[in-house]
């Protein structure tokens, strides 16, 4: 297999760094328009559990397939050459495929009865047409499979371009749909576009995996050793992000019974949750990964420790601010993003509730990616799967307690309580792993951190309420709104971090200087 190494290097990561921006800007584009032309209405809630289960294959399959396959396709092509390598890709591809064939069968036949149990709440039309849009997407489980597959490969052999830009005609089809079959077929006309889209994951990645040597046959050997191999990794993968998945089927069960729009709410809040997050949590985890992973191959216990205990802080110092901010300008936020078209009062009234109880869990989302990477570079994965399960189960018990009192709210606060628990509890395993992990520091990090937090936000919510009185709820008014609340915000807590001598900053000032400098 030839490598991706026909371009300059620098050139390379400004491409993939490019697909990646663009494929997420593109995805809350997509986001926006479903608000756009179905509001939060019973006709999303059913396209959003239709679409559940492939999405749930897709997160736990095809991030299990990518992970496994790049350590054993690089393993097989030194030790046993390229015919061993196409024999584990085609045996891989033909059982995986023989096995997604026979649940899309099975899904297509039993449908109804997959809805049912899926949302309980659901009744009469809307569950007839949740069983019309998920015979629709079944298939898609497919292709997913196909294109988590095709990815890892690809990555085995350092061609990292076409996995970048993946998501960008699977976002473009299905907003096209949107726009040009909405108004015809309705909700039916996405969820073809959806299919599309995710046909169109695998279909993109087929010419440069043709050009690695992979020709597809439909032959299976067991005896292969690299099969078995992968069939042992893949399970404790599959066991970790199936545990995140439940959460999500268990929230979009509950919410099934609870007013119209519920389900859709809840994807948006989370939506733009989930965008913070990439932005800044994982962007900042995975730039220190490899210096944890370096710390650890050296032995080198005192700078694996402090390279943790930084990024922590230094995250933290970003979130916190950037959560309080979301919690306090949330109205004029979720109108700027969503409120137009069918999105109407009732709509932006359940999506703010559902962001303002997603973004109390924020802090400890972002800041366990840290901690997640700090064992990953360990070489543990068999203490966050069990933590990962330990949350699943706290999120459940707290979903059937506060979806009484909470509705909605409550599905996405007990979803931010049982990740703060999760975190701690991460943190006390590592503490025991290594000793101890500072905490003194994070502590003494954190009580300025969060007395700069109270300080800004109340500048904040007295400059918000003076300007909203003045500017209005239009879109000029809101998007002035929180730019200017922004900006002061930024100032005043900057100006008492730097008062307050937090550490972290200057070292975070640093490296952003740094990279600018490369």
């Amino acid at each position: 297999m030839k490598k991706f190494n026909n371009q300059n290097p620098v050139i390379n990561t400004v491409l993939i760094s490019l697909g990646t921006g663009l494929s997420k800007v593109l995805g809350f584009v997509r986001e926006m328009s479903i608000a756009f032309f179905f509001g939060a209405s019973y006709v999303v809630d059913a396209y959003l559990v239709a679409l559940m289960i492939p999405q749930v294959l897709f997160a736990v399959v095809g991030g299990a397939l990518t992970t496994t396959i790049i350590p054993l396709v690089t393993e097989y092509k030194e030790r046993e050459g390229m015919d061993s390598v196409l024999t584990l890709v085609n045996s891989v591809t033909s059982f995986m495929a023989a096995v997604l064939a026979v649940i899309i069968l099975l899904g297509e036949v039993f449908a109804l009865y997959v809805v049912k149990l899926l949302a309980p709440g659901f009744s009469g039309e809307v569950v007839q047409l949740t069983v019309s849009l998920s015979r629709i997407m079944f298939p898609a489980m497919m292709f997913m499979g196909l294109a988590g597959l095709g990815t890892g490969i690809l990555q085995s052999q350092r061609r990292f371009l076409y996995p970048a830009f993946i998501g960008i005609p699977y976002n473009v089809l299905i907003i096209g749909s949107l726009f040009v079959s909405a108004k015809i077929w309705g909700i039916t006309g996405l969820a073809v576009g959806t299919l599309l889209g995710i046909v169109s994951q695998w279909l993109f990645q087929v010419p440069d995996l043709r050009k690695t040597g992979c020709r597809f046959r439909i032959k299976v050997d067991f005896s292969h050793p690299g099969f078995r191999k992968m069939g042992k990794l893949i399970l404790p993968v599959i066991i970790g992000a199936g545990a995140a998945q439940i959460n999500v089927l268990v929230d979009r069960m509950l919410a099934s019974g609870l007013v119209e729009g519920s389900i859709a709410a809840l994807n948006y809040a989370n939506k733009l949750n989930i965008l913070a997050l990439g932005v800044i949590a994982v962007a900042v985890a995975n730039a220190m990964y490899p210096e944890f992973a370096e710390a650890h191959v050296l032995n080198d216990s005192r700078k694996f420790l402090n390279s943790v205990l930084r990024s922590f802080n230094g995250l933290l110092l970003i979130i916190l601010p950037f959560s309080a901010g979301m919690i306090i300008l949330r109205e004029p936020l979720v109108r700027v993003v969503y409120q137009r078209g069918a999105f109407d009062d009732t709509a932006f009234a359940l999506t703010v509730i559902a962001l303002f109880f997603y973004t109390l869990g924020l802090p400890a989302m972002s800041l366990r990616e840290i901690i997640l990477r700090a064992f990953y570079s360990l070489q543990d994965t068999k203490t966050p799967m069990v933590i990962g399960v330990v949350t699943v189960v706290i999120n459940i018990i707290l979903n059937i307690i506060l979806v009484r009192y909470l509705a909605h709210g409550g599905l996405a606060l007990a979803t931010s309580i049982s990740v703060t628990a999760g975190l701690l509890m991460l943190l006390w395993y590592l503490r025991k792993k290594l000793g101890h992990i500072g905490g003194a520091v994070i502590l003494k990090t954190g009580a300025k951190v969060g007395f700069s937090c109270l300080v800004m936000g109340a500048a904040v919510v007295f400059l918000y309420n003076r300007m909203q009185g003045v500017l209005g709820d239009g879109l000029v008014g809101d998007l002035a709104v929180i730019c200017a609340c922004a900006a002061a915000g930024a100032g005043v807590y900057f100006a008492l971090i730097k008062f307050l001598k937090v550490e972290e900053f200057e070292w975070l000032v640093g490296k952003v200087c740094s990279r600018f400098r490369r």
